[in-house]
């Protein structure tokens, strides 16, 4: 056997490996579901609700900013309301992907600490 084999045997473990690791992985809309099912769900559903309503007030400001409004103080007044609103909207999206990136990483270091543990149950006292 040459190092050819060796070296391709090596690459097609590591690739079976990085496979099983991507299968294990939750996608974006299970870990949005834990987000909404941790510690912080109560606060999920509250914000959920502030950023549908945000969105409702950004499209009704919208309308109003470019079809209705006439004179230029409700113009200014619309504009500024747009703005406000989707500027909460990104504050909040931030915030629900940091709480989603938080129960993530949470979950990599128990993966951590149950390898460890099992190093140490192979290794002995």
């Amino acid at each position: 056997m040459d190092i050819d084999d060796k070296i391709r045997r090596q690459l097609s473990k590591e690739a079976e490996a990085i496979n099983h690791q991507i299968k294990r992985d939750p996608s974006l809309f299970s870990m949005l579901g834990d987000a909404y099912k941790g510690r912080l769900g109560g606060w999920m559903i509250l914000v959920s609700i502030i950023a549908f309503m945000l969105s409702l007030l950004m499209l009704w400001s919208g309308y109003q900013f470019f079809f209705v409004a006439v004179s230029p103080v409700a113009l200014i007044k619309w504009g500024v309301t747009l703005l406000l609103a989707s500027m909460m909207q990104i504050a909040i999206k931030m915030w629900i992907y940091n709480e989603m990136n938080r129960n993530a990483t949470v979950r990599e270091i128990k993966r951590l600490e149950l390898a460890i543990a099992k190093l140490q149950t192979k290794a002995g006292p």
